[in-house]
C-alpha cells in the first residue's frame, strides 16, 4: 500500500499544503484523501502532519517519506515511459521550471518537440531563478532553465549560455541607434529597474557601484520582466535587461536591445539545469536535448 493511492495522495498534500487543495487538484472528497493518509500514518507508525487551522505542516517522519515517495514516482515514471518507448506509445509526462524571460523560448522549443512527439504532456512552473533551483533540489521537476545556478553537486548544468546586461528602448528612443551605452548616457533618462529579487539587479548594481556614484535609482522597480518590458513600450522609461529576456519583442521590432559598456560588467549566465545523478524519463531526457539544442541555435556564447 505505501507506493500506491496513499502515497500519491500524501505528496498531493505536501505539495498544495491543505487536504482541500490538494482534493481540489486530485477532484476527489477530502475525506478520501485524508482517509489514506490516516492509514498510510498506521502503516508508517508516525505521524506524518501535523494539523493546523492553516495547513497541514509535514512532521520529520514526512520529511523523509516525502523524499522517498518522489523518487519512486519518477522511477516508475521512467520505466512506464521506457516501455511505452519499446512499444511506440511515446507518451509520458515532463516537468519543466523555467524563469519569466524564458517562455518565449520554451515555446519554441514545445512548439517544435511535439511536432514529433505530440503525445507528451507537460507541467511548467513559472518561478523566480532561485526557486527554479530549489525545484531541481527537491526533484519536484525533470528540467530547469535559470539565470545563474549556484555551484552545486546535486545541480547538473546541461547547456549554459552568456548574455550582457543592457538598455531596452522604443525603435524611435535616442539611444535604439547606438551600438553601445555608458551609464552616464543612461542617466539622463527615465529608468525602470529590476528589483532585488531578479538576479539583473545584482548585475546592474555591480555595474553601478564600479562607475557612478550613490545607489542606481529609477522611476520604477519591478519584479517581473513582462511588466518592464510593458513599460518601456508605453514609453514611460528605459528598461534593463539581457537580450534573451527580449528575442520575441527584437524579433517583431517592437523594442531594440543596446549592450552597456563599463568596468565591472558581468555577463548572465542562462543554464539549462537537472537533477545530479538522477536518472531521467525517456520523455524528459528527450526533451532535454531538444532544449540544449535550441539553445545552441540562438547565437550567444557558449560555455
Amino acid at each position: 500500500m505505501l507506493f500506491g493511492k496513499a502515497a500519491i495522495y500524501f505528496d498531493e498534500v505536501v505539495r498544495r499544503g491543505a487536504l482541500r487543495r490538494a482534493a481540489d487538484s486530485l477532484r476527489i472528497a477530502p475525506s478520501a484523501i485524508d482517509r489514506q493518509i490516516l492509514q498510510l500514518e498506521e502503516e508508517i507508525g508516525a505521524p506524518l502532519f501535523e494539523r493546523t487551522s492553516s495547513g497541514m505542516r509535514m512532521t520529520a517522519a514526512g520529511e523523509l517519506l516525502v523524499d522517498g515517495v518522489r523518487r519512486w514516482r519518477r522511477d516508475f515514471q521512467r520505466i512506464q515511459s521506457e516501455i511505452d518507448n519499446l512499444i511506440g506509445l511515446r507518451r509520458g509526462e515532463v516537468t519543466i521550471g523555467i524563469i519569466e524571460g524564458a517562455a518565449e523560448f520554451l515555446a519554441t522549443c514545445l512548439t517544435s518537440f511535439r511536432e514529433t512527439y505530440p503525445g507528451i504532456h507537460f507541467r511548467i512552473e513559472v518561478g523566480g531563478a532561485y526557486a527554479v533551483v530549489e525545484q531541481v533540489l527537491r526533484n519536484e521537476i525533470d528540467l530547469g532553465i535559470t539565470f545563474n545556478p549556484p555551484e552545486n553537486p546535486s545541480v547538473r548544468v546541461e547547456r549554459t549560455l552568456l548574455y550582457g546586461l543592457g538598455v531596452v528602448t522604443p525603435p524611435d528612443h535616442p539611444l535604439a541607434t547606438q551600438q553601445s551605452v555608458n551609464l552616464f548616457e543612461c542617466v539622463g533618462y527615465p529608468m525602470i529597474i529590476p528589483n532585488e529579487n531578479l538576479s539583473l539587479r545584482r548585475m546592474l548594481d555591480k555595474l553601478w557601484q564600479a562607475n557612478m556614484t550613490g545607489q542606481v535609482r529609477g522611476i520604477a522597480e519591478v519584479n517581473n520582466t513582462r511588466t518592464m518590458k510593458a513599460l518601456v513600450q508605453d514609453g514611460i522609461g528605459i528598461g534593463w535587461l539581457t537580450e534573451f529576456d527580449v528575442m520575441k519583442e527584437l524579433k517583431e521590432g517592437s523594442l531594440v536591445f543596446v549592450p552597456v559598456a563599463g568596468e565591472g560588467l558581468e555577463a548572465s549566465s542562462l543554464s539549462l539545469i537537472t537533477g545530479g545523478g538522477r536518472s531521467m524519463s525517456v520523455p524528459a531526457s528527450l526533451f532535454c536535448q531538444h532544449v540544449s539544442s535550441g539553445m545552441e541555435q540562438l547565437g550567444a556564447p557558449i560555455v
